[in-house]
């Protein structure tokens, strides 16, 4: 018997960065996943409405949240360093 595990919740709370990025490894990073969350995007939208999978939304939003990690860790590692 399959143990039931429940999904998580939204938004995904252990999307981490290595904190030793720098700012610009850390921009450099999310640009290389917003061309993966646009391929991702359009091959939904180009799909035929009866066969869109779900799971390509279900990956466009971790790669957003990856993105939004990943920008708002270049922009706490930029004011640190203006200190």
């Amino acid at each position: 018997m399959k143990k039931i595990v429940p999904d998580p919740p939204y938004p995904i709370p252990f999307i981490t960065i290595i904190n030793d990025l720098t700012a610009e490894q850390a921009m450099a990073h999310a640009a290389t996943l917003m061309d993966t969350l646009v391929d991702t995007v359009h091959a939904y939208a180009d799909c035929p409405p009866e066969l869109r999978s779900d799971i390509l939304l279900d990956n466009a939003s971790v790669l957003t949240q990856l993105v939004i990690a990943l920008i708002n860790h270049a922009k706490s590692k930029r004011a640190a360093h203006e200190r």
